[in-house]
């Protein structure tokens, strides 16, 4: 089989993967989003996915907010909110994983709010990595062997959202959107294992910034072997399977640090 043939089987293979991908993940995010609303838990991020909680004295909480405290400000839901807030603080921070940045190929990191850039210089190119982390938390798929007596692991939250990259020499940008791969379903017999951390989306080539009208190819109809040559291109440059692994754990971290900011963000705003 030509090489051209197996990795467009292999593209098949994504496009298959990436459909069954988003049933599974909007059924997953549904039965979480349900949890949520009924029983939040000690930890988000690393995340115990059985959110066990007593509803009935939930509902008597939501009931029992018509009193004022002393102050004459905060009522009994204020400072049952921010007493679950502090525990949470607490629980968030003793779960919280850190990252090194500087493990990051030698790339800069530059941090606002939720975006994330990443630069570095390649002889004569700059590089560039965009990315943002909102909404991009989901639960880690694991395999279960069905031989294992073992209980089955919590699911562990990781970040993986979309981040494009863009290399510029001159005044040309050559631009990727990519996103992180999905678990992938069994190889067929005789086919290469298809093991890529990362996919590219689509690709571009432009001057300035990138515009609604610039010319973009889906990376799931490229030829395949023009694909492989360009995963190479990027790998030359430090960004490998390798380098994706260091960014998901990264974005996973920083993340995490955001969401136990906006806890203590909105346990100030409502004891004020």
């Amino acid at each position: 089989m030509s090489v051209s043939a197996v990795r467009s089987s292999l593209c098949l293979s994504r496009i298959l993967s990436s459909n069954r991908s988003f049933f599974t993940n909007s059924i997953q995010k549904s039965l979480f989003t349900l949890r949520q609303k009924s029983a939040p838990s000690v930890t988000r991020s690393f995340y115990v996915l059985s959110r066990n909680r007593d509803l009935e004295s939930f509902g008597k909480v939501r009931l029992s907010n018509t009193y004022i405290c002393s102050c004459g400000v905060h009522s009994k839901g204020d400072e049952e909110l921010v007493a679950f807030l502090k525990d949470e603080i607490e629980n968030e921070k003793k779960a919280e994983k850190t990252f090194d940045p500087t493990k990051l190929n030698g790339f800069e990191v530059e941090l606002n709010e939720a975006e994330v850039t990443l630069t570095k210089k390649f002889n004569n190119e700059i590089i560039k990595i965009t990315s943002n982390v909102n909404n991009s938390v989901d639960a880690e798929d694991s395999v279960l062997d069905p031989n294992d007596n073992k209980e089955p692991q919590e699911a562990e939250m990781m970040a993986k959202p979309e981040f494009t990259i863009e290399i510029t020499k001159g005044n040309k940008i050559l631009s990727f959107h990519c996103a992180f791969s999905q678990t992938m379903p069994e190889e067929e017999p005789g086919t290469e294992p298809y093991n890529d951390v990362f996919q590219i989306s689509e690709i571009s080539i432009h001057e300035g910034e990138f515009e609604d009208h610039t010319y973009t190819v889906s990376g799931d109809i490229m030829d395949g072997y023009l694909y492989d040559l360009l995963m190479n291109y990027l790998e030359e440059r430090g960004i490998s399977n390798d380098f994706g692994e260091k960014i998901i754990s990264f974005f996973t971290s920083y993340e995490h640090k955001l969401y136990i900011g906006l806890l203590q963000k909105m346990k100030s705003f409502v004891e004020k």
